[in-house]
């Protein structure tokens, strides 16, 4: 029993100096935190009111720093409340200067306003702060794209992307506008096409500056077809060839391959063809010319030839 006794004295006295010293500790933070200190601020800079006519430049200053003397708790207070410095810019905005300076000590009234009481401001980071905006102004630009197609197994595009319209109208500062020459689209994704696209996309903007966009969604649309594959022995035709000169042909037929849609598969022939080797273009070293179609329809594509070259022995 004795032991227990001991043991709660013990304890007591334990918790006796830890209460104690919590207490000491808050006398401590206290009387420290209520001194005055000089501590370096950042307020960050909003600018409100902006005419409809105008956007502020890229290059205008967004934020100050300056040093703040207030006491402990106050310090620790705005360090975690940012100060702010509202702009009101149709105040002071003028179309014809294009811009305005508000003065160091205007400047310092509105950092002064964050506060609850007057505070000693000191080093601003700016003696004056120049505030400049573009005018606004529209500019046409082509559309692109950006639109990602996977076919089923033998569909393929018959042509390439039509985009209606094929360009927009932007309105946003002069000085945004002039590196902008195209815009584009929302990434628009379709998979296993097996018919003509027609879909509708809204225009990507290229940043927050941009005012508007006129009009905001364009159509895209491809058309599909199914394919298949055509190919033809055709004769080769020597073009350019002196008259003096006599040559054999090694091989004399070349077996041309292609894709055509199914729907004009049977329009094809091989009158619609002609196959040719340029005698004055031939390698000499080797003795060899490359064919390619001189005349061929407008609707195949991916061609073959097999072989790619047509070798030629000169009989003088």
């Amino acid at each position: 029993m004795s032991k227990g006794f001991f043991k709660n004295s013990k304890n007591t006295k334990v918790k006796r100096f830890l209460f104690f010293l919590l207490l000491a500790t808050i006398f401590w933070v206290l009387a420290k935190f209520s001194r005055e200190f000089t501590a370096a601020m950042t307020a960050k800079i909003n600018y409100v009111n902006i005419p409809e006519t105008a956007a502020l430049s890229e290059n205008n200053t967004r934020s100050i720093t300056f040093d703040l003397t207030a006491n402990g708790f106050e310090i620790l207070f705005y360090k975690f409340k940012k100060p702010t410095i509202a702009v009101p810019v149709g105040k002071y905005y003028s179309k014809e200067k294009g811009g305005f300076k508000i003065s160091r000590s205007e400047l310092r009234s509105m950092v002064a306003s964050n506060f609850s009481r007057n505070k000693d401001i000191k080093n601003l980071s700016v003696d004056e702060l120049n505030v400049r905006l573009d005018p606004i102004i529209l500019k046409k630009v082509r559309v692109k794209a950006k639109a990602t197609f996977t076919f089923k197994d033998g569909f393929k595009p018959v042509d390439s992307i039509k985009i209606v319209p094929d360009s927009v109208t932007i309105s946003g500062p002069s000085g945004t506008l002039k590196n902008i020459h195209t815009i584009e689209t929302e990434l628009l994704s379709i998979t296993d096409v097996e018919k003509d696209v027609s879909e509708t996309a809204k225009i990507e903007s290229p940043g927050s500056e941009i005012v508007s966009i006129k009009p905001n969604k364009v159509k895209i649309m491809l058309a599909v077809a199914e394919f298949s594959q055509g190919q033809f022995s055709l004769p080769v035709e020597v073009i350019n060839l002196p008259p003096a000169v006599e040559i054999k042909l090694v091989p004399q037929k070349v077996l041309v391959s292609f894709d055509v849609s199914v729907n004009d598969f049977t329009e094809i022939s091989k009158e619609n063809f002609r196959l040719v080797c340029d005698y004055s273009q031939r390698n000499k070293d080797e003795s060899f010319m490359i064919p390619f179609l001189e005349k061929k329809p407008q609707n195949i594509r991916n061609v073959l030839f097999e072989p790619k070259k047509v070798d030629f022995f000169v009989f003088k």
